[in-house]
């Protein structure tokens, strides 16, 4: 039996594994893009930068040939950056706007056109900068204001054309993820990244005539 190839561009970091995992377990075939091999979770790998479009294409359409159309793209890509606006340099606000939004474009347009006949689904992983934009966070939020406007319109213009696009907010930090690190939280205060991919799993098993577009995920302490 034909496994159900799912896509994960972004796929290192604790939420790659963990989507792959879950993936895997549900009987898709798992295939991950990323600089580097995040490890066994993947069925496939091709290493690619994705905030270079012809990379980020070059590799989708690799995967495209490899194993057929797939039924699912995630979009998990992003470069964290917390930095005083009047520090933040031109090249760091384009470099973070190239991984977390341009990405996510290219990724879409190609693979869009291969779902159509069949439908799909498509996640983009979000961020509480998503939807707020905090102090020192000009560049990151503004590329995640971005990815969500994205996934807005390509659901609006795709879901009655029968491809399904959410958008996840992780309103928090995910347990073992680099931010956790980074800000010293305790894990009793993040996210399990396996909480993260169920509901990734649950987006995607939807049926047509109760589609969600957005959700958000935090601890049950997270403030919002």
């Amino acid at each position: 039996m034909t496994q159900s190839l799912a896509i994960v561009a972004g796929a290192g970091g604790a939420l790659g594994p963990a989507i792959a995992h879950a993936l895997d377990q549900a009987g898709y075939l798992p295939v991950g893009i990323s600089r580097t091999n995040p490890g066994d979770s993947f069925r496939d790998f091709v290493p690619a930068d994705l905030s270079n479009p012809e990379n980020t294409e070059s590799a989708l359409t690799s995967i495209l040939q490899r194993h057929g159309t797939p039924a699912v793209l995630i979009y998990n890509a992003h470069r964290f950056l917390i930095e005083a606006f009047e520090d933040t340099s031109h090249e760091d606000f384009e470099s973070v706007w190239r991984t977390d939004a341009l990405g996510a474009f290219v990724s879409a347009k190609t693979v869009i056109p291969t779902m159509l006949e069949h439908g799909g689904t498509i996640l983009f992983s979000g961020a509480t900068a998503s939807t707020r934009g905090s102090a020192r966070f000009s560049a990151f939020a503004s590329a995640k204001f971005a990815l969500r406007g994205l996934a807005q319109s390509l659901a609006r213009e795709y879901g009655p054309r029968g491809i399904h696009v959410a958008h996840i907010v992780i309103d928090g930090l995910i347990e073992g993820g680099h931010a956790q690190k980074l800000f010293k939280v305790p894990a009793k205060d993040c996210i399990p990244a396996g909480a993260i991919a169920h509901e990734y799993l649950n987006l995607i098993r939807q049926p047509k005539g109760a589609w969600t577009h957005e959700i958000d995920i935090r601890p049950s302490g997270g403030k919002f």
